[in-house]
């Protein structure tokens, strides 16, 4: 699960659209500058505090622990989050995760076996 910082960007913008909010608008009522949330939106640079800040916003009207996922979803907090869809997220990514150990490992024996 690498989401970057661009795809965070795309997907925080995302949210903000949802909400039919402009980015004045955003930042105005978190008491940011606009500047600010098109730097975070864009990929070009933003804070942990004002990632926070958003997150905290956006969390009251999203299910924002699938901001990070690779099955992104844009769920308004009145739409019922599924324990086998967060389920099915987790095991995804843990699964790529083993795929990759293990693909590496695999790699490893074989170059050992095939050295004379």
């Amino acid at each position: 699960m690498s989401v970057s910082i661009q795809e965070l960007g795309q997907r925080l913008k995302l949210l903000r659209k949802r909400l039919d909010l402009s980015q004045e608008s955003l930042a105005e009522s978190m008491g940011v500058n606009q500047n600010q949330i098109s730097r975070l939106e864009n990929g070009v640079g933003g804070t942990i505090e004002l990632l926070l800040l958003l997150f905290s916003f956006y969390s009251k009207h999203f299910h924002v622990d699938l901001l990070f996922s690779d099955n992104f979803d844009i769920l308004e907090k009145h739409e019922k989050l599924s324990n086998s869809h967060s389920l099915n997220s987790i095991a995804v990514e843990k699964l790529k995760l083993a795929q990759s150990e293990f693909s590496t490992q695999i790699e490893e024996v074989i170059r050992l076996l095939n050295t004379p």
